[in-house]
């Protein structure tokens, strides 16, 4: 057995930084470095208000995108999809997604990936054009 929680495990320092990622931070909870898993990895992250990250895909991992608190957009190569509190998206290995957090609490999600033991595994790779951004609200001018 396996126990960890976001506070015993501290959010991963690089990704603020990250482009695409600033502010928003990420709990590797379970994979190869914690907890030893084969086939799984599983992070909480938390989305700041007006915040967004840009459409990506793993081509070697599937994953499953919960959103714990908050809402926002699910992000694709196509129209953005609401996602409420509750919500769960699953998205095949190599699809385009995303999310942008345009409300004015932060959102948190927990996401699972499937097929590969730690994040690097997964591959990464950004949709032509697409760059994260600020969020205005709806009637404000963009950033």
């Amino acid at each position: 057995m396996y126990k960890t929680s976001r506070t015993e495990t501290p959010h991963d320092p690089t990704i603020p930084a990250r482009p695409g990622w600033e502010g928003m931070f990420v709990h590797w909870l379970a994979d190869r470095d914690h907890g030893n898993m084969e086939t799984t990895v599983f992070n909480v992250t938390e989305f700041p208000p007006k915040r967004s990250h840009e459409v990506h895909r793993h081509p070697h991992a599937e994953e499953y995108f919960f959103v714990l608190e908050g809402s926002g957009l699910h992000l694709t190569d196509g129209d953005p999809v609401r996602l409420e509190e509750g919500d769960l998206v699953f998205i095949s290995k190599g699809e385009w997604h995303g999310f942008a957090n345009d409300t004015d609490r932060a959102a948190v999600a927990v996401t699972v990936m499937g097929g590969v033991s730690h994040y690097s595994e997964a591959g990464y790779e950004i949709l032509p054009g697409s760059r994260p951004q600020t969020i205005a609200s709806p009637g404000e001018p963009a950033p």
